[in-house]
């Protein structure tokens, strides 16, 4: 599995993956919960992604409202995953050498794949 993909697009898809889905929970979270939150996880799981949000603030336009400003964010991940990564090995690995967290998380949950 890991021979197909170079090592720089795997480091960078799990990073930005796990911002992907970070941010896709966080904004359904936010659907639900507020940032004032009582249950304990929600409120740490919102101040962490908020300490993430400040830091790329330069990024994020001022007419979002605060809970579509996450799926802002997953939007750019999404582009930079999908267009971005792969165009450093040339433009006919669009499509190809992408989703690299996705897919090996469906390889080894494959129960086929075990035995």
């Amino acid at each position: 599995m890991l021979n197909n993909y170079p090592i720089f697009i795997i480091i960078f898809d799990i990073i930005f993956g796990l911002l992907f889905w970070t941010f896709i929970i966080k904004f359904f979270l936010h659907l639900f919960f507020s940032n004032e939150t009582n249950v304990k996880f929600v409120s740490i799981f919102f101040s962490m992604t908020d300490s993430i949000n400040s830091k790329i603030n330069r990024i994020i336009p001022n007419f979002l409202p605060y809970p579509l400003v996450s799926l802002y964010l997953v939007w750019l991940i999404f582009i930079i995953r999908f267009y971005i990564l792969p165009t450093f090995l040339g433009l006919e690995n669009i499509g190809i050498n992408v989703f690299y967290l996705e897919k090996s998380l469906i390889f080894f949950l494959n129960f086929n794949n075990i035995f």
